[in-house]
């Protein structure tokens, strides 16, 4: 749908500037007006491309924000869980080891939008850990059953961050932002004007907002790279829950 859509776009630009480009040669006294009406034409497709773009960029940050609060969220609990359970301590380590790896190995790699193997290996051997916990009483088996179900919200949250870090903004946003750009800032050289304060100024502030658009495109591309990139503040205030669970239930893993 969004290839439709550019493409029709830019086709319908097309159309019209070899329209006016041809009314233009026939009556050169309403040259300038047809100029004028293709650089409008071409600045409504860029800003067009702009807005959604946009729109689309700043939607993927958001969710993947919302996936990496979602993973911290199943590690406190998970914590949560198992706290009360003597016999799981050296889960609860591995809670904490995950969420420390988490953030030091995953998050310097995810611009790049891969993940460590390192994580996701403490991942696998908590689960099984879960999975071999044997407590004994109505509140343990609660307490087990509880822990399996966090400790497989997790591994899905993991895969769902894998996914957010590997995705951008399709290529042809950028493409047809460059392409009706460029036609903002060169159709308007094409009247043959004098070069003048007000039209160099004009020319300037043209390219500057053509320029800047693309940058904000360019920075809002992947999630978890440029300035709105997803920090892990989300991990990083798990790791500071795990201490007050500690105290809370009054041990350490």
């Amino acid at each position: 749908m969004v290839w439709f859509l550019v493409a029709a776009a830019v086709a319908v630009l097309l159309v019209a500037l070899v329209v006016l480009r041809r009314r233009g040669r026939r009556d050169e006294e309403h040259g300038p007006a047809a100029l004028d009406f293709a650089v409008n034409l071409a600045l409504a497709v860029y800003l067009l491309v702009l807005a959604y773009a946009a729109v689309l960029g700043h939607d993927a940050i958001q969710a993947a924000e919302t996936d990496a609060a979602a993973e911290a969220e199943s590690l406190t609990e998970l914590y949560w869980a198992v706290a009360p359970l003597p016999e799981a301590a050296p889960i609860r380590a591995q809670v904490c080891r995950y969420t420390t790896q988490a953030v030091a190995l995953d998050w310097p790699l995810m611009p790049k939008g891969e993940l460590s193997s390192v994580p996701g290996e403490t991942l696998d051997d908590l689960r099984i850990a879960v999975q071999r916990l044997h407590p004994e009483g109505i509140t343990g088996l609660r307490s087990r059953s509880d822990a399996l179900g966090r400790a497989a919200d997790i591994s899905h949250a993991r895969g769902m961050r894998a996914d957010d870090a590997a995705s951008s903004l399709d290529p042809v946003f950028l493409i047809s932002m460059i392409a009706s750009g460029a036609l903002v800032i060169v159709l308007p050289w094409l009247a043959g004007v004098k070069p003048s304060a007000a039209s160099i100024t004009s020319d300037l502030v043209r390219v500057g907002v053509v320029v800047v658009g693309i940058v904000v495109i360019v920075l809002l591309a992947k999630p978890y790279s440029g300035p709105g990139a997803v920090r892990p503040d989300a991990f990083q205030a798990a790791q500071r829950q795990f201490d007050a669970i500690d105290r809370h239930v009054g041990t350490e893993p």
